[in-house]
């Protein structure tokens, strides 16, 4: 487990499909956490995608559910994900399902501990992130972590009968690094 002072995120296990399908076909959560307008995933579809990860063949992403350590809830779940060749970069995500716990900076904590996962254990060179430009929320708690505006796609996603903004952030190792000096006592 990796343990924050509110959540800790565990690896997915087959037990989470029912609760990992019931939050993917929230329209509400999805809106944010995919951002396309098909907000329904089968259970037999969302088992396809993450039966090679469950067996440990997925070398090009890593789930997690997240814990609330108060109420021992799973409330969403989060990814680090591998798209390039020689995996020096990583791209995070994350979803808090649970609407009574968001603005309580449970998805920046999870932001940090995905952030700190993708430097200090997988060793990547940088770390990215993507969201819309109507979400900021997910922006925000990106630049509390250090991530930077690298750049805005103009109304690249198209959702509801509206284009928005894609916008995409990233932070380098080294200014983790300097984040992360500063913060220690």
């Amino acid at each position: 487990m990796i343990q924050g002072e509110k959540v800790y995120l565990r690896g997915l296990e087959r037990e989470d499909f029912k609760l990992l399908h019931e939050m993917m076909n929230d329209e509400e959560v999805m809106r944010w956490a995919r951002s396309r307008p098909d907000n329904t995933v089968s259970m037999e579809e969302l088992e396809k995608e993450y039966e090679a990860e469950l067996r440990g063949e997925s070398a090009r992403r890593r789930t997690f559910v997240i814990v609330h350590k108060k109420t021992q809830k799973a409330v969403g779940w989060a990814t680090i994900r591998w798209w390039r060749p020689f995996q020096t970069t990583a791209d995070i995500g994350v979803a808090i399902a649970d609407r009574t716990i968001r603005g309580k900076g449970i998805g920046t904590e999870v932001n940090m501990l995905l952030t700190r996962l993708v430097f200090e254990q997988y060793n990547m060179h940088k770390v990215e992130l993507w969201t819309r430009g109507d979400n900021p929320a997910a922006i925000r708690s990106a630049e509390k972590n250090g991530y930077k505006i690298e750049g805005r796609s103009k109304e690249s996603v198209y959702f509801d009968g509206k284009f928005y903004d894609g916008i995409h952030m990233g932070l380098l190792r080294d200014e983790y690094e300097k984040l992360k000096s500063r913060a220690r006592p």
